[in-house]
């Protein structure tokens, strides 16, 4: 990260971003730092550099081959801001948790910035942010469609996805005397074409709709996403083209996933697993991954709201046994491990090896999920690999306990009761996260999640694996409201569904468009994709806000915007205090009100923690919340 350290030598490679450097392979530009390392190139790291400042972009040197770029381990925007547009009060990715480290769209003015530091240096941008926005796509924080983030941000390549291989086969070319413009033809990169350069064409070619297109009919956005989906098989995808203006994007099929084997390399490279010795304080996100060990990367449950399908990819790569239980082995040697590996897992622990078993089947398959709507049939749901890891794991010497935190998926799960026991008696630490998302059938549709009786199926097991293990252990469900598909009657649905199973959850997800997603693009266009039928979008603090109340119906603090809801929905009938109501009577006013003018901005009260007297002085009748509407503060 300096000169000094660097010992006076000239980088091949400097990687910028917007997290502090954590030399750990949870952080992608570790993981890309080590493996370039690895294939015989120095690598230097300028960590959360002064985005206003060229000189900031100059501190290493100009590098031989070219500099990369990435917003950090999260899309910028969504480090920033909540679901409900506010801004966040702390940044986990930060020295302290300090905020205001990072500009907005973080990639675009880094380019900006590295540009002018060094004319004519070839610049690579990556990382989920690049990697989300390489095509057209919804802007959530200004609610409009913006273009490719290679336009705006003028990078010469985006390398989209898990970036190991084309990260590498780009510093070798260049190394080898090509030019950046020699590198358009690697799988899992992007690029923008000049005005004169020719336009690819072809049977393997698909022309998406145009920015154009997709801000004045925002069902063009569903076309994008939709092809963005279908040709994200790397064995099968094809090219990408879309025009902006008289500009075009490329984008080239994906690139392989690692094998197991280089998953093993990439994971057993020599990480010092901690922040880099220049900071005085601690990294949040480090700590909360202290004593945690991944075993795989990807995804095959195709959530509709998930970006992993589209970022890390369907197929589901997995460490080998070995591999990881060498990393088990190592913890005690780190300072301040004290027995307990807080997590054995990934984005979804229980999918270790599982994958699809026809070769033949995985070379043409360009379904989204592999488990929705049905399991398809050459998904393998074999639990003994991940059975025989967490066994061998927890009885290696210095081992005390070993959980799973990550999460499960919950409908594999309940294949394999023997999976489920040996969970609730050794590696359970009194609380269980799973996500069923939602009760109603057409919510949980929209999500492209398994029927709530899945959910109930898997809490009888989990229940009885206690009962049969002696210990007292609870599952944490996380809920989500305001997803697309999800009205009125839906989110009753759910808060009835929760009172009749004695679930109060303590946090739920309030739905966040997030570039990409086939969600987001339901909520842009007001239409499903697939089906083209026309689905509710709560849109804006007032909807939006009523569904979260609701699945907080139990909490007293919350009862007067839960009746707000009930009334304005129609249904006064769960008012009351008979077991199929929700809240008792009472007073009843929205948590997105507005309440103060202050030199033209508008504010708005929440109501949280404050006492009922005070807050009964804001109730409102609807000639009100016409003004409210009127002065543009209904969201």
């Amino acid at each position: 990260m300096t000169r000094e350290e660097a010992g006076g030598r000239e980088l091949d490679v400097v990687l910028v971003t917007g997290d502090a450097y954590v030399d750990h392979p949870g952080w992608g530009i570790a993981a890309i730092g080590r493996w370039l390392e690895d294939h015989g190139f120095s690598v230097g790291i300028i960590a959360q550099p002064d985005w206003t400042d060229p000189a900031a972009f100059q501190s290493l040197g100009r590098p031989n081959l070219f500099m990369g770029i990435t917003s950090g381990n999260m899309d910028s925007m969504v480090n920033h801001y909540t679901a409900s547009r506010r801004i966040r009060s702390s940044d986990a990715y930060s020295p302290g948790g300090q905020r205001g480290l990072r500009p907005d769209r973080a990639t675009i003015p880094y380019v900006s910035k590295a540009r002018q530091a060094w004319p004519g240096l070839p610049i690579v941008v990556g990382g989920v942010e690049a990697s989300l926005r390489r095509l057209v796509h919804f802007d959530f924080w200004q609610d409009k469609i913006r273009g490719s983030i290679l336009l705006d941000s003028k990078a010469d390549l985006l390398v989209y996805g898990m970036g190991e291989l084309a990260v590498v086969e780009i510093a070798q070319r260049l190394r080898a005397g090509q030019s950046i413009r020699d590198c358009r033809d690697i799988p899992g990169t992007a690029y923008a074409l000049g005005a004169k350069d020719p336009i690819p064409t072809g049977e393997d070619v698909v022309e998406l709709p145009s920015l154009a297109t997709c801000k004045s009919d925002r069902r063009g956005l569903n076309r994008v996403t939709l092809h963005m989906y279908r040709e994200s098989n790397p064995h099968c995808g094809k090219t990408l083209i879309q025009q902006h203006g008289s500009r075009w994007v490329v984008q080239n099929p994906p690139t392989r996933p690692l094998e197991t084997p280089e998953m093993d390399r990439l994971h057993e490279l020599p990480y010092t697993h901690q922040a880099h010795p220049c900071y005085r304080k601690e990294i949040p996100a480090l700590k909360s991954i202290a004593g945690s060990v991944t075993v795989n990367r990807g995804c095959s449950g195709g959530c509709s709201f998930c970006a992993l399908t589209i970022h890390q990819g369907k197929d589901v790569t997995s460490r080998s046994t070995e591999s990881v239980l060498k990393e088990v082995a190592s913890l005690p040697k780190r300072k301040g491990f004290n027995g307990i590996v807080s997590d054995l897992g990934g984005p979804t622990a229980n999918m270790f090896h599982m994958k699809c078993m026809s070769a033949a089947a995985n070379a043409v398959c360009r379904r989204v999920s592999c488990l929705h709507p049905i399991r398809c049939k050459h998904y393998g749901t074999d639990h003994k690999p991940y059975l025989e890891l967490l066994r061998k794991a927890r009885n290696l010497p210095g081992i005390r306990r070993v959980y799973v935190n990550s999460g499960i998926r919950y409908d594999l799960a309940a294949l394999d009761t023997e999976f489920v026991e040996e969970l609730a008696t050794h590696h359970i630490q009194g609380q269980l996260s799973v996500a069923p998302e939602h009760a109603s059938p057409a919510a949980l549709s929209m999500m492209r999640k398994p029927n709530i009786e899945y959910f109930d199926d898997f809490m009888r097991r989990f229940k009885d694996s206690n009962k049969k293990a002696g210990k007292e252990q609870y599952v944490v469900p996380y809920f989500q409201c305001a997803h697309p598909g999800v009205g009125p009657d839906e989110t009753i649905e759910l808060a009835l569904y929760m009172k009749q199973s004695g679930l109060r959850p303590r946090q739920v997800q309030m739905f966040m468009p997030t570039p990409a997603t086939i969600a987001t693009a339901m909520y842009v266009s007001g239409e499903d994709p697939y089906t083209k039928n026309d689905v509710f979008v709560a849109r804006g603090d007032r909807e939006r806000s009523r569904q979260r109340a609701l699945l907080f119906y139990w909490k007293r603090e919350e009862w007067p915007h839960v009746r707000e809801a009930l009334r304005a929905w129609g249904r006064t009938d769960l008012i009351g205090k008979g077991p199929d109501q929700l809240v008792p009577p009472g007073p009843a006013y929205g948590a997105w009100k507005f309440w103060k003018r202050n030199k033209g901005q508008v504010r708005y009260d929440t109501h949280m923690g404050m006492k009922v007297e005070r807050a009964a002085r804001y109730e409102e009748d609807e000639q009100n919340w016409e003004a409210v509407s009127a002065n543009g503060c209904g969201g």
